[in-house]
């Protein structure tokens, strides 16, 4: 179900040959569909506004969890404004993808080229 979930996310999220909701009705038919359109509008959405925040030059925070995982901190100052987004080790494969999130995310991947750091900053096992 999770291969599922994520290969139907990334298909929504590919701006290059985008899953038409009309032309595929019956891949949306089932629950692990609206699941895939919730988490393709929050990634969108988490795109946008780190866009906004990368023309201003405010880095999010973010730190690596278990399995991949990352929490990101989003603060903006102007509008007393802080978003927490914690992402999958899928959904992060898909911000990378976006200019705005190899940008947010590129301290966690200096970091994982660290000497002394391993992979353990991206959250992954070393094995």
């Amino acid at each position: 179900m999770r291969g599922f979930l994520y290969r139907l996310v990334e298909r929504l999220h590919d701006r290059e040959r985008p899953l038409s909701r009309n032309k595929h009705f019956h891949v949306f038919s089932g629950v692990g569909a609206k699941k895939a359109l919730r988490i393709d509008k929050h990634l969108k959405d988490l795109e946008q506004q780190l866009d906004k925040l990368m023309q201003k030059n405010l880095r999010p925070r973010v730190e690596s969890l278990e399995d991949g995982a990352v929490r990101m901190v989003l603060e903006e100052p102007q509008k007393s404004l802080v978003r927490t987004a914690t992402l999958t080790r899928e959904e992060v494969a898909l911000l990378l993808r976006h200019p705005a999130g190899q940008w947010a995310l590129s301290p966690l991947r200096e970091a994982a080229n660290t000497p002394g750091q391993g992979s353990q900053a991206l959250g992954t096992k070393a094995g």
